[in-house]
């Protein structure tokens, strides 16, 4: 099972939890399902969802919610970043300059 929070901004621009899923696996079926739930709760789509590299919730997101902005979360690119490019890894100056 995979949990699937549904975090977003309030009217006060602060983060806050709207939903929560157990999902039975991370499949484009299973997200599509998860994306079609959202948008029938919520009565309409957000402006922009943020998520990890999951390809099979691009697949989904691009089926429920094309006109939405789709982004990548900060925080998984900068993880997988120095192993995506080696010259982080042995060039300090390189390394400063990205960051």
């Amino acid at each position: 099972m995979v949990f699937v929070p549904l975090i977003g901004i309030d009217n006060h621009w602060k983060s806050t939890t709207f939903a929560g899923a157990l999902l039975e696996s991370e499949s484009a079926e299973s997200f599509k399902w998860l994306c079609n739930t959202m948008k029938s709760i919520f009565g309409r789509e957000p402006k922009c969802i943020i998520t990890d590299q999951c390809p099979a919730m691009k697949v989904a997101l691009e089926t429920v919610f094309p006109p939405v902005k789709h982004r990548l979360c900060m925080w998984h690119i900068m993880k997988k970043f120095p192993s995506k490019v080696n010259i982080i890894q042995t060039n300090t100056k390189a390394h400063l300059c990205v960051l």
